[in-house]
């Protein structure tokens, strides 16, 4: 077996090398350098023109978890696979669009059979609407490579009864001979880290400490609106053993507005000082590649937040005050992160915790985050 592949590793091999911008000032300046340079989420901003969906059948995504279960990881003895993995190894964002052989009304986006497997075209249509049910999708729906696989991890544990049958009722339906190897259960096992490249630890360890160093330096926190909430909720988890934690900044940034409540906070769109050390952040682009849609819905909870507040991006205002506000215009999580009703109408909009308001950021709130009056 190839040996475990990283981010890190893909970069040093050239692909998503890290700018030299990012190579000199670190995290934090490379998020302000962005900040100040490129339109900001939320805004309007347009889509990278160069970005092109990758036109993918349902079936190949189960095929390259199968792969790798056999012990694969860069070949998987398949061009077009190996071509799929190496464009969502290259970019997590990169959009996947399903398609399907479908002679309905979505017969607007039927790929045709050319790159059926030689099981029939029967089984060939069935396989991939079978596949596409179980995520929850429709022919033509796309998604970015890392909401995609980690949703048929999360919807499709087996191949059984979808690449094939207890019982070969037919020809026709005999299935594809890899389907009882259990090679597609052992991928599925081995979870989205072996699909597509962790970032590397040292990475992170690094970008901790510089970024960390950097909140308790700023003359001015810059803070996405709804990490005002996270930040409440971390606090009033840890009320009698806060500390902080590898994976953010929230703990620093609670410290730093505890010992000096009057210090400036200034709302910026997307990532912030509090992401950097984060699984799921990414240097070259200072976005969230949370799976499941989590910048999706992070996007939205900034918006929601600001319009309660009353304020807009690249507003300032003390800490004090800004917290005093936050309590007073949102007493409870369900007015953001349950969307105000506490339902969850697809997965991609999940509730972050109780969908009637998590206890933690009521702690939180009593306390005033423990701001000192």
């Amino acid at each position: 077996m190839s040996q475990r592949i990283t981010r890190r590793a893909f970069t040093r091999a050239g692909v998503g090398a890290v700018t030299p911008v990012a190579a000199t000032f670190g995290a934090l300046s490379l998020e302000a350098a962005r900040a100040a340079k490129s339109p900001q989420p939320g805004t309007g901003s347009a889509a990278p023109p160069d970005v092109d969906a990758l036109e993918v059948r349902p079936y190949q995504l189960m095929c390259i978890v199968c792969r790798i279960g056999e012990g694969r990881t860069d070949d998987l003895g398949d061009a077009r696979l190996n071509e799929i993995l190496a464009a969502a190894r290259r970019d997590r964002k990169i959009p996947i669009r399903l398609r399907c052989q479908c002679d309905t009304v979505y017969r607007y986006q039927n790929p045709g059979t050319d790159e059926n497997t030689p099981e029939g075209d029967l089984f060939n249509a069935k396989r991939d609407l079978d596949i596409i049910q179980k995520l929850g999708l429709v022919p033509g729906d796309a998604r970015p490579a890392i909401d995609m696989f980690e949703r048929l991890l999360l919807n499709v544990p087996t191949a059984t009864g979808i690449c094939g049958y207890e019982t070969a009722t037919g020809d026709a339906w005999r299935g594809c001979a890899r389907a009882a190897s259990g090679h597609y259960e052992k991928g599925h096992a081995l979870g989205i880290k072996a699909i597509l490249p962790p970032r590397d630890a040292e990475e992170k360890a690094r970008f901790k400490k510089a970024s960390a160093e950097a909140v308790y330096e700023a003359e001015t926190l810059r803070i996405r609106p709804h990490h005002l909430m996270c930040m409440s909720c971390f606090y009033g988890a840890r009320m009698e053993n806060l500390a902080p934690i590898q994976e953010d900044n929230l703990f620093e940034a609670i410290d730093a507005i505890q010992k000096n409540p009057e210090i400036p906070v200034t709302l910026v769109a997307g990532c912030c000082m509090i992401c950097p050390p984060c699984s799921h952040y990414e240097p070259e682009t200072n976005l969230c590649l949370g799976g499941r849609s989590m910048a999706l819905r992070d996007q939205k909870k900034d918006l929601d937040v600001l319009q309660k507040l009353g304020l807009q991006y690249g507003d300032t205002l003390p800490a004090r005050k800004l917290y005093e506000l936050l309590y007073q215009r949102i007493p409870s999580t369900r007015d953001v992160c349950g969307y105000g009703d506490g339902e969850v109408r697809a997965p991609e909009w999940s509730i972050c915790g109780d969908p009637e308001g998590k206890e933690t950021y009521r702690k939180a709130r009593a306390a005033m985050l423990g701001i000192k009056s």
